[in-house]
């Protein structure tokens, strides 16, 4: 129903209703079998609360460009934004951009600049709490110096989430207090062992990263699971927070599996054939959960050390690397490909070997001639 879609819309605009209201009357009339039109009818920045039911094309998609116009505003505010930033400082970056998001989100709801504001205004956030949690490191500890980091991170995003509702600001905050969970966790074990457990226990240090970072993709699975068909703004949360997650749980694990007292990561030392296969079995299971779940970042987020670890079986094997230079880049390319090329068909596959009651929580796999 075009009508009840464009009035909708149309007191949205003009401040009759709420931004949140307009998406409640959507899901109302949605769940009152009525027609209101397409889940995008706010625009590309804004998805229903709730899950409408809906066939998308592609589960992992965060909504950003609508077209050559959000690219231009975007390039504006970057040079923008960058420029005043070097003649005033990151104070009046932040002010700045609370001017624009007002214009831009508020009224407009372009996609791409509101990501690109959002950015700005924690990088703005974070420049401005610099100095004092650098004072407070070298005075203290460096985990207090990192907990004032980041528990400024969350509160200044807080009201600039709930002015604006940007996916990305809600993911950046959750980030923030995640890493503030951390340093408070950190500075309580410099208490207990007296002194800077990074430097005289790192070890320790990584494990405990290791545990943040597994209850970091717990999070992100929470709202996936919240969102099984990929159309809410939990969707848009859950990439961001995997697109964390994933290179977090990733490299910590390394870290604790092959580590190294001289360095946090596993192929700074030169990896012997042992180290390599560590680092091709943990990257291939992490490559079958991005399938399952349908997140991309469990695939990106290992292709370096993929191709560290292609380079150092080369090696044992006597390959000349000064001739085959390009052995594991052409590796990592085809292996990218495959992946790419046959996504749906290996989700088809390996969801097909899993119990039905776990398959039911995940996205379904498009078929194969959709894919």
């Amino acid at each position: 129903m075009t009508d009840l879609k464009t009035a909708i819309g149309s007191a949205v605009e003009q401040g009759i209703v709420s931004q949140e209201q307009g998406e409640r009357l959507t899901e109302h009339f949605i769940k009152q079998g009525l027609d209101v039109g397409p889940v995008e009818m706010f625009d590309e920045l804004y998805r229903p609360a709730d899950e409408p039911t809906v066939e998308v094309e592609e589960s992992e998609s965060p909504r950003f460009v609508r077209g050559f116009h959000d690219i231009l505003i975007t390039i504006g505010i970057t040079a923008a934004l960058a420029g005043l930033w070097g003649l005033l400082g990151s104070i009046a970056v932040l002010i700045a951009t609370i001017g624009l998001a007002e214009i831009l989100i508020l009224r407009q709801r372009l996609a791409l600049p509101a990501f690109c504001l959002t950015l700005f205004y924690a990088a703005a956030a974070i420049s401005i709490m610099a100095p004092f949690a650098e004072r407070l490191a070298d005075e203290q500890s460096t985990a207090l110096g990192g907990l004032g980091l980041f528990l400024a991170q969350p509160i200044v995003l807080l009201p600039f989430y709930w002015r604006y509702r940007v996916p990305v600001s809600l993911a950046v905050m959750i980030l923030g207090g995640f890493m503030a969970s951390y340093m408070l966790v950190m500075a309580g074990i410099d208490v207990a062992v007296a002194g800077d457990v990074f430097e005289s226990r790192p070890f320790l240090s990584i494990v405990v990263a290791l545990i943040f970072a597994v209850i970091l993709f717990v999070i992100a699975m929470a709202f996936d699971l919240g969102d099984r068909m990929r159309v809410t703004r939990r969707s848009d949360v859950a990439f961001w927070l995997h697109l964390a997650a994933a290179p977090a749980l990733l490299y910590t694990l390394f870290a604790v599996l092959l580590f190294d007292d001289n360095s946090y990561i596993w192929w700074a030392q030169n990896p012997g054939l042992n180290e390599a296969i560590v680092a091709m079995i943990v990257i291939t299971i992490f490559m079958l959960i991005g399938i399952l779940i349908d997140r991309r970042a469990f695939v990106t987020s290992g292709l370096i050390s993929l191709g560290v670890a292609i380079a150092a079986i080369a090696q044992e094997a006597n390959i000349d690397m000064s001739e085959f230079v390009t052995l594991p880049l052409f590796a990592v390319g085809l292996i990218v490909l495959v992946l790419g090329i046959g996504w749906q068909r290996l989700r088809s596959i390996f969801l097909n070997l899993l119990p039905e009651s776990v398959t039911e929580l995940l996205p379904p796999a498009k078929s194969a001639s959709a894919a």
